[in-house]
């Protein structure tokens, strides 16, 4: 079975991750 709460934390990593990267540039 596939944890919802482990989606909602990759996902909200992944955006983190591209906000740092833009606020970078």
């Amino acid at each position: 079975m596939f944890s919802f709460r482990m989606f909602i934390v990759t996902l909200l990593g992944l955006v983190i991750a591209i906000v740092k990267l833009n606020h970078k540039k």
